[in-house]
Parts: C-alpha cells; structure tokens; sequence
C-alpha cells in the first residue's frame, strides 16, 4: 500500500478511497464482476465490500471472506483513507 507499489495477488490500495470502483490501479485485472458494479469507493462502498466481497460483487475473484466485525472494517476503511 505504498504509492508507486506494484499491484500483488490483488491490486496496490494506496489512494484507493474515492476511487472508482474497479478503476485503473496499474493494470490490475479487475473480475467482471467488480467492474460492473460502478460508483467509488466511499465509505458505505468499502464497508459493504469489506462486510463480504462476494456478496457485493457476486462473481469476484476476490476469495477474502469478509470481516463481520464493525469496528474493524472502519478500522480498515480509515486506514486506506489514511493513504493518500
């Protein structure tokens, strides 16, 4: 998650709140699912997808199952909003 970091197993989240979803992050290559979905990563965007990914974008490669934890998805949500 540092800027200019190469993409991994899935894409470098450095700037990646208000971001569009499934935006351009260095080539990454985005399921069709994902890229269907549209709107950016808000707040309420990056929860739900942090509630279940396969919920939100049903068909994603993403294989993480989720966090049910409130607490720690806004954890999560301010620290990507921290990378900027």
């Amino acid at each position: 998650m540092d800027k200019g970091a190469a993409n991994g197993i899935g894409p470098n989240l450095f700037g990646i709140a208000g971001e569009k979803v499934a935006g351009d992050r260095g080539g990454f290559a985005f399921s069709d699912a994902l890229k269907g979905k549209g709107g950016a990563w808000d707040d309420a965007t990056l929860d739900t997808w942090l509630t279940g990914p396969a919920k939100f974008a049903p068909g994603t490669k993403m294989t993480f199952a989720g966090l049910p934890d409130a607490k720690q998805r806004a954890d999560v949500i301010a620290y990507l909003k921290s990378k900027k």
